[in-house]
């Protein structure tokens, strides 16, 4: 027979008291305070202001991307100033502003099924525009449309993608977690016969692995001792394999003309970047916001429109949190106020 003290609904009172440490007592007024909150949360996370974490190096080097946890720069991203959207949704209730040439945009991608929904480039063309990639630079028009500055030494748009070194070893060690033979490849070839022993060799430590989780070092030292024949296949199945990269790279009016309503986006780390060459221009109800910031990790921290340097940047950065501290002062000093009148009374 179970007894009181081990019975289940002993262990369920427990368990409330724990989730009301944190929640506070089960009460509707408690409960209306919560609904609140949440509404509050969801508004501001979808309307106003909201956070996003940098998965891949599309970016770099303005934006360093990694997928693993507090590895990636986190940007902080005004949802604002493209007009309220319904949350979840790409309907926009109003258009307050539009994206500038040269703005980090935060946006939806235009694919339905894909691992990363949601995407971040640069804003390189604006509507109306006729668009040109050519030698590296972004012509605008027919006319020369130099990045700001900062940009111009980092910039450099290709017109297909290219592997670095590091990365060429990533994607072998993707095809070697596979281990599938390639169709493109010609089994009897030397260096083919070559690549698929390395792919065999390494598969069973490279199985379970998260090969997108893993640094650069990490990569290098799994491909420390791969004979380099096969790390040099890679460029020619990716030859094969890379996908179309029309928008921005072809005259027609198709592929050059942005459309009223839509954007022409491009990743900073343009060798390696999936972006509008690719899936064309991006409409405006797609845009989440701007990005303004990096908030971490710490030692990457930056501002990118100023914000920091007005007052009302200021305010948001020093100002909430020091009137969020004092609430829960004042909210201290009143608990310990009446305690001490209470006990003066008792006694």
């Amino acid at each position: 027979m179970t007894t009181p003290e081990h019975s289940p609904w002993r262990v369920l009172r427990v368990f409330r008291k724990a989730i009301e440490w944190i929640t506070g007592p089960w009460t509707w007024k408690n409960l209306a305070g919560w609904v609140i909150i949440i509404i509050l949360l969801f508004f501001v996370k979808g309307c106003i202001m909201d956070q996003y974490t940098i998965p891949t190096g599309s970016m770099d080097p303005t934006l360093h991307g990694d997928p693993r946890l507090f590895h990636g720069d986190r940007v902080l991203v005004n949802k604002w100033r493209f007009g309220p959207r319904i949350p979840f949704t790409t309907r926009r209730l109003a258009i307050w502003d539009t994206p500038q040439r040269w703005d980090i945009v935060v946006f939806r991608s235009l694919e339905e099924e894909t691992d990363q929904p949601v995407l971040i480039k640069r804003v390189v063309a604006l509507p109306g525009e006729r668009v040109r990639i050519r030698d590296g630079k972004i012509y605008i028009n027919g006319e020369l449309c130099e990045a700001p500055e900062p940009l111009q030494s980092t910039l450099y748009y290709y017109t297909d993608l290219k592997f670095t070194e590091t990365e060429k070893r990533r994607q072998f060690l993707r095809v070697a977690k596979n281990n599938r033979s390639i169709p493109i490849l010609n089994p009897y070839n030397e260096p083919v016969k070559v690549f698929y022993a390395e792919m065999k060799r390494l598969h069973e430590q490279v199985s379970h692995i998260d090969i997108d989780g893993l640094s650069d070092e990490e990569v290098l030292a799994l491909c420390e001792d791969v004979a380099p024949e096969a790390i040099t296949l890679i460029d020619d199945i990716y030859e094969f394999s890379q996908p179309l990269m029309p928008y921005g790279c072809q005259d027609d009016d198709e592929h050059s003309l942005v459309p009223e309503g839509h954007y022409f986006m491009l990743g900073d780390n343009s060798a390696a970047s999936l972006d509008g060459r690719m899936y064309g221009w991006v409409p405006h109800n797609h845009l989440y916001g701007s990005a303004f910031a990096v908030w971490w990790p710490w030692s990457r921290r930056q501002d990118f429109t100023g914000f920091s340097r007005t007052w009302w940047g200021m305010s948001l950065l020093y100002g909430i949190p020091a009137l969020i501290i004092l609430w829960e002062l004042s909210g201290y000093f009143r608990k310990s106020s009446v305690k001490e009148k209470n006990d003066e009374g008792k006694s």
